[in-house]
């Protein structure tokens, strides 16, 4: 059965990636949950969970400060 996220988990997660450009994060419709990793070849960060706000405090804990914050 494909699940989908809540809309408002969704943008959330698209609004804090704009800040942190060096993660990405996908929905894994198979098993119902977000999942992130570090856009590092050589990063074995990554981690997984159906709560949008778990995988964003991981980010926040685990960013190494490669940030590119937007200027508009």
């Amino acid at each position: 059965m494909t699940s989908l996220p809540a809309p408002y988990a969704a943008a959330r997660i698209a609004e804090f990636l704009d800040d942190h450009l060096s993660w990405s994060a996908w929905w894994d419709k198979k098993y119902g949950l977000w999942r992130v990793a570090e856009d590092d070849p050589d990063s074995d960060l990554y981690a997984e969970s159906r709560d949008a706000d778990v995988v964003i405090r991981y980010i926040t804990v685990h960013d190494r400060g490669k940030r590119c914050l937007r200027t508009s």
